[in-house]
């Protein structure tokens, strides 16, 4: 690929962001979840009942203890300094996660080192941009570096010795991202999942060591307890769940959800392990990453970064094999993104609006659900075409004798 050089990218990535800030997208950071995180830290430095407590706007902490501690060196500066770190840290995993995507195989067979992170930080001029980015910023969240732990794991080579420890911080901080580590295990890849269930527990046994009984009303049941994270129907909250809610307008959804969560979570990660063991990395993350956050009970709109580094993933294979159909799924996928339509629905005005939307306004509201319901029942397609195209090449019957 012919790229400017790492200058001109850099360059291109600060200007990007300096336009965003100066836009009316750059006005009104609340940074509330950053305040949770803080609020979060001092509870947990005065012994104070962590998962009891309520914040401003009726917010409970719903990270895991070991969070809570970390969290504590949020309280230390001034607000206002937090906030700067912060988005400077979230500007800065941006461009690293994307880089680490084009890390995976294949892609890293073709695309050099250099190569990679001159087109990770062109990625990222046009990522700040995108909803989930954007809500990661002003929310001051911690979903960038989420996808930068994953994502540096999973682009080691399966040798590395480290490989599973990101993914298990990562799971430390927040629950999700353990999916990853099921993806590894189902993949054969024993040693690298193992690594990071020993992470994760390990950080339980320093939770349960530091803030004993916060660790164990964690633990004890407030883990599960999804009413402790917000309204379901929100239209934030981009799962099957979530959209369920909305299409069926009542939040008495739950055996619907786990049916559907179970069909989705069996194939996508079915789709995502069979990619793996024949080397696709690239396609084995995506369909993952898809597959957890739309089973989860909850995933926040700023949770789908992790789906952006898929996006570029796959708009960079059409552009390779110059597939227009694939480009143009892409360009779709991508204007959901960047025009925010999540948000052009009445959001709890009045109470519990989204149980009342119209078609035109369920189709906004459900747009992060439906792109992924459609790009892993597209990869399901093919595959099955794959294995028809395999047997009639071996001459092998499509159906089995009676």
């Amino acid at each position: 690929m012919r790229l400017p050089n790492l200058g001109v990218c850099a360059a291109l990535y600060a200007a990007s962001i300096v336009v965003l800030l100066l836009s009316h997208l750059g006005h009104g950071w609340g940074f509330v979840d950053l305040s949770i995180y803080r609020y979060g830290g001092e509870a947990a430095l005065d012994g104070a009942h962590l998962y009891s407590l309520r914040f401003p706007g009726a917010l409970a902490f719903t990270y895991p203890p070991i969070a809570a501690l970390l969290f504590t060196a949020a309280t230390i500066p001034a607000v206002s300094v937090v906030e700067t770190l912060v988005t400077a840290a979230n500007l800065l995993a941006l461009p690293a996660m994307l880089c680490f995507a084009l890390r995976l195989r294949p892609v890293s067979a073709w695309l050099a080192r250099r190569e990679a992170i001159r087109l990770a930080l062109l990625a990222s001029a046009a990522a700040i941009w995108l909803e989930p980015v954007w809500t990661t910023l002003r929310y001051g969240q911690i979903d960038l570096l989420i996808g930068a732990l994953v994502l540096y794991d999973l682009s080691l080579p399966d040798t590395a010795r480290r490989k599973g420890v990101a993914i298990g911080l990562a799971s430390a901080l927040k629950l999700t991202p353990a999916i990853f580590a099921l993806y590894l295990l189902l993949s054969r890849r024993y040693r690298a999942a193992a690594l990071a269930a020993t992470v994760f527990c390990a950080t339980v046994a320093l939770g349960f060591a530091a803030i004993p009984g916060d660790s164990g009303e964690f633990w004890g049941g407030a883990f599960i307890d999804s009413s402790r994270v917000g309204r379901i129907e929100n239209a934030a909250n981009q799962t099957l769940r979530g959209a369920f809610a909305r299409l069926l307008h009542s939040t008495n959804v739950q055996t619907l959800w786990l049916l559907g969560a179970l069909a989705v979570g069996v194939a996508g990660m079915g789709l995502a392990v069979a990619a793996a063991r024949r080397g696709d990395e690239v396609s084995g993350f995506s369909l993952c990453a898809l597959t957890g956050l739309l089973v989860s009970p909850i995933s926040w709109s700023h949770h789908w970064t992790l789906a952006v580094p898929a996006l570029l993933l796959f708009a960079l294979g059409a552009y390779r094999r110059a597939s227009t159909a694939s480009l143009t799924a892409a360009g779709v996928a991508a204007i959901v993104a960047f025009s925010h339509m999540i948000w052009w629905v009445p959001v709890n005005r009045p109470l519990h609006s989204e149980l009342r939307l119209d078609d035109l306004q369920l189709l906004f509201a459900d747009a992060y659900v439906l792109v992924g319901l459609c790009a892993l029942t597209v990869t399901a397609w093919r595959a099955s075409s794959r294995r028809r195209g395999a047997a009639l090449n071996a001459g092998a019957p499509l159906l089995p004798s009676p």
